[in-house]
C-alpha cells in the first residue's frame, strides 16, 4: 500500500472511532502505533569501510553456504560449475581461458573444472579457428538442462536472504553494487599485474597509503578498546556486532 493511501486509510478508520476527531490526536496515536524507525548510530569514517566489507563479505558468505546446501541435492556437481555453464551460455562459444578470466578463476581451476565438465557430457571443444592454439567451449544440451537446475536451486537461496528487503531499497542496493563493481571489473583488468598499493595511489593520489593506515590504526584502537571492555561470555555477540554497527 502507498504511503499516502494508508495514511488516508488510517484517518479513516480513526474517525469512526472518536466522536470528536482531531488531527492532534490522530497524528500522536498514529506515531504511537507506527513509531518511526530510530536513525542508524552514525559510523565513523574509518570504520564505516570495513563495516560495509565485513556486511558484503558475510552475505557472500551465508550465500554461498546456502548455495552449497542446495545443490547437493544435485549429486557430483559443484558451486563453481554453474558460473562457468551461465558464462558459456552467455557468449555462446568462447575461448575457455576467455570463459574462466570471466568467471573470475585462476586458470588452473577453471581448466580443471571444464575438463570435468567435458567428461560428464555437459560442454563440447572445438577449434578456435582463428587461433589454433585455442579452444572453444559450448555447452551440450544436457548442460543446458543442468545450468538452468542449479540457477533455479540459486534463485531460491536469493529469495531465502533478500525477500524482506522493501523493492525502493533493493533497487538503490543493485544501483550502487553495480556501479561499484563495474568500475573494479574495469580496474581489475587494467590493473591486474599491479601491487595493490600502486593501485590505490593510481586512484586516490600518492597520499592515499597513509591515510588508510591512519585510518586502520584508528580501527584498531577502538576495537582494542572495545575487546578490554568486553566479558569472556559476550565475546560471540561482540564478534557479530562488528558487521552491524
Amino acid at each position: 500500500m502507498k504511503p499516502l493511501v494508508a495514511l488516508i486509510t488510517a484517518w479513516d478508520h480513526y474517525t469512526t472511532q472518536t466522536t470528536t476527531p482531531t488531527v492532534a490526536d490522530f497524528c500522536q496515536q498514529y506515531l504511537q502505533k507506527n513509531p518511526p524507525e530510530a536513525p542508524a548510530a552514525a559510523i565513523p569514517a574509518h570504520h564505516a569501510n570495513g563495516v560495509l566489507a565485513g556486511l558484503v563479505g558475510q552475505a557472500s558468505q551465508l550465500h554461498t553456504t546456502y548455495a552449497r546446501m542446495a545443490i547437493k541435492e544435485i549429486p557430483g556437481i559443484e558451486l563453481e560449475w554453474f558460473y562457468l555453464l551461465n558464462v558459456i551460455h552467455m557468449k555462446k562459444a568462447p575461448k575457455k581461458s576467455d570463459a574462466i578470466s570471466l568467471s573470475h578463476m585462476e586458470q588452473s581451476t577453471g581448466i580443471d573444472i571444464l575438463n570435468r565438465m567435458k567428461k560428464k557430457g555437459l560442454i563440447v571443444e572445438k577449434e578456435d579457428p582463428t587461433d589454433k592454439r585455442a579452444r572453444l567451449v559450448s555447452l551440450t544440451e544436457k548442460g543446458k538442462a543442468l545450468m538452468v537446475q542449479i540457477g533455479f536451486y540459486l534463485y531460491k537461496v536469493s529469495y531465502l536472504l533478500y525477500h524482506d528487503i522493501k523493492e525502493e531499497e533493493k533497487k538503490q542496493l543493485i544501483q550502487i553494487l553495480a556501479a561499484t563493481a563495474a568500475k573494479h571489473e574495469q580496474i581489475r583488468l587494467a590493473k591486474k599485474h599491479q601491487h595493490i598499493d600502486d593501485m590505490i595511489q593510481s586512484l586516490y593520489g600518492d597520499h592515499a597509503l597513509k591515510s588508510v593506515l591512519n585510518a586502520f590504526k584508528k580501527e584498531v584502537r577502538q576495537q582494542e578498546k572495545v575487546l578490554r571492555n568486553t566479558p569472556d561470555k559476550d565475546i560471540d555477540a561482540l564478534i557479530t556486532s562488528f558487521h552491524k554497527d
